[in-house]
């Protein structure tokens, strides 16, 4: 079995899904929740809520974990 890294954001911080980040890579720096984790890409879907929701897939380097 092949073994994986961990997703981490641009601090070294593991990410998880249910775990809140702050999206860095776009104006307005949108927080959301993670949904899933495409290991295969180093890409993390965000569920955004602003003016509804939205999911939006980022890449892992584009996100920062919040406490």
């Amino acid at each position: 079995m092949k073994m994986r890294e961990q997703a981490t954001d641009r601090h070294g911080r593991p990410l998880l899904p249910g775990m809140k980040v702050r999206v860095v890579g776009t104006d307005g720096q949108p927080e959301g929740t993670i949904v899933r984790l495409v290991g295969d890409y180093d890409v993390v879907t965000v569920l955004i809520d602003q003016k509804g929701k939205a999911e939006r897939m980022y890449q892992s380097s584009e996100v920062e974990a919040l406490s």
